[in-house]
């Protein structure tokens, strides 16, 4: 028998003091309890349409922001579904964190019967299954980082979250966080740049527009107002020495893009 792929996506929001909430369903069909959001991956689909249509048709919620966390296991079912036959159980495949407005939430009273936004303690005990509890401290444990560093923060049109230095001490504190691991990165050729990090895998158009909002930000832009070189890397590719002043960085290899100043003035 086989498993069923499925994705998780972990829904929250900030509240008014800064904190997270992180909503929560309560199940009535085959189960009952509180769950995450979730579902199965249809013939043809990616994760991320996956995730995107449950998200729809399970909250009616907007996405403000998105990350995936290759993050994967699987589990069985306490019993055999009628409509699950032929499946033991279920894989999940991806996790999803997604921000979204905290508003009224449109379940689908097939599934659920109820909704709450709730902290990360409540939402651990209300959980049911281990799994999504393991997932919830993921994220929680991420967005409690990237709290702490407190950069600014630029968003692509497809909801894909960039993290921009503030200053020398925030930059030294973002790129830290980041070295070693494979998220994009970017840097003006020239001097007195926030140092810009995709926190997710982006498309083409993604570092496309993290490029102009790395020129537009730049000490570069602010005084020439002309077209600005960025330098494109990875994590992996930034070292740090000893006797580097904060914001200072090595790098063993980069790219180069030429951002035109018709496209910063777009942005």
């Amino acid at each position: 028998m086989k498993y069923r792929k499925t994705i998780f996506a972990s829904v929250y929001t900030k509240n008014k003091s800064g904190n997270f909430e992180y909503l929560i369903l309560k199940r009535k069909l085959h189960w009952k309890g509180w769950e995450f959001p979730k579902g199965a991956i249809e013939e043809g689909e990616t994760s991320l349409e996956t995730v995107k249509r449950e998200l729809s048709e399970e909250t009616g919620l907007k996405i403000l922001k998105i990350k995936k966390f290759n993050v994967s296991g699987k589990y069985e079912y306490p019993l055999a579904y009628e409509n699950k036959k032929g499946f033991r159980g279920q894989t999940y495949e991806s996790l999803y964190l997604i921000e979204c407005k905290k508003v009224k939430v449109k379940i689908d009273e097939n599934e659920h019967s109820d909704y709450r936004w709730v902290s990360y303690v409540e939402s651990n005990k209300k959980l049911t299954w281990p799994d999504q509890k393991k997932c919830l401290k993921i994220v929680n444990d991420y967005l409690i980082d990237l709290k702490k560093i407190h950069a600014r923060e630029y968003v692509t049109s497809s909801n894909n979250l960039v993290l921009i230095g503030r200053d020398r001490k925030n930059n030294e504190k973002l790129v830290k966080y980041f070295i070693g691991k494979k998220n994009t990165i970017m840097h003006t050729s020239a001097s007195g740049s926030p140092f810009c990090i995709l926190t997710d895998q982006g498309s083409k158009k993604d570092l496309k527009e993290m490029a102009i909002a790395c020129a537009k930000y730049s000490q570069d832009w602010k005084n020439n107002k002309s077209d600005v070189k960025v330098h494109v890397f990875t994590g992996k590719d930034v070292y740090k020495r000893k006797n580097m002043p904060d914001g200072t960085f090595g790098l063993n290899k980069f790219k180069t893009l030429n951002i035109k100043r018709k496209e910063i003035l777009t942005l």
